[in-house]
């Protein structure tokens, strides 16, 4: 099961030098993804690497935050890190000061000043079929952010999976999807056409880490900002297609040529 996104954690990130850790530290807590940051006295590290064995003096930076920012936190780091694999892993808080928490919680809101819109990559991928329904996979991916082919694949089964759910409906025989790998998160939004231009949908969401599951998620959540752009395309997509009396066909055709969203 996906970890709580609101669960309280200490990121550790073991840094070169104290520039690098000060430069990751400034951008996590102006960006909001980190109420604190501690940047403690340098530790000797010894430590395996392409098959030889390495020592090194490192800069530990503890960042104080949310579980749901630990996917942004990371590409931050990855960004201004000089590793090829720095080491990056949370630790969750299990117990902590109420007035504390609250003040963590209050300074890493996802609504913060801070964290204003910026589009994001987004893109046509591929068709999946579902059984009975042809299904446009879209994808939308934050800033830094990259999707494998290991977590299309997990995406393509969960939609065929999917396939006697969307049969037992009044299907048109398409649909479409939306894979986005978030700063809080991965999701995943399967969308099927009903008669009457009725759209219907499964939403789901994994961690941010390899080979994370997807699970089902909360159902009074229905999509972001840069997840509506995709679905704005789609719902015009059906109209200029199918509900202007053209075949299904034409709609699958009809895929999202843009860049961002």
């Amino acid at each position: 099961m996906a970890a709580s996104p609101d669960r309280l954690i200490d990121i550790w990130i073991n840094c070169p030098d104290r520039a690098v850790a000060d430069r990751i530290a400034d951008t996590a807590i102006g960006d909001r993804l980190a109420a604190c940051a501690n940047v403690l006295a340098p530790v000797a590290s010894l430590y395996r690497w392409k098959g030889a064995v390495e020592r090194a003096e490192e800069v530990p930076l503890v960042l104080k935050t949310q579980a749901r920012h630990f996917g942004a936190v990371a590409r931050l780091a990855k960004s201004l890190h000089p590793y090829e694999t720095p080491s990056i892993v949370a630790m969750p808080l299990d117990e902590v000061e109420d007035g504390y928490a609250r003040w963590l919680r209050e300074e890493t809101r996802a609504d913060r000043p801070g964290s204003e819109y910026r589009p994001r990559r987004a893109w046509f991928e591929r068709l999946v079929e579902a059984g009975p329904v042809t299904v446009k996979l879209d994808a939308i991916c934050a800033d830094g952010a990259q999707i494998d082919a290991d977590t299309f694949a997990a995406a393509e089964a969960v939609i065929r999976a999917a396939a006697g759910t969307m049969a037992a409906t009044d299907h048109r025989g398409a649909g479409f999807a939306i894979l986005h790998e978030g700063e809080e998160g991965r999701w995943l939004l399967l969308h099927w056409w009903l008669g009457g231009g009725i759209a219907t949908r499964l939403l789901w969401r994994a961690d941010l880490v390899p080979h994370a599951a997807f699970v089902e998620a909360d159902p009074l959540l229905m999509a972001c900002v840069w997840e509506l752009g995709v679905i704005d395309f789609e719902r015009r997509a059906w109209m200029r297609t199918v509900m202007s009396g053209r075949p299904v066909s034409d709609y699958i055709d009809d895929r999202f040529s843009g860049e961002t969203v």
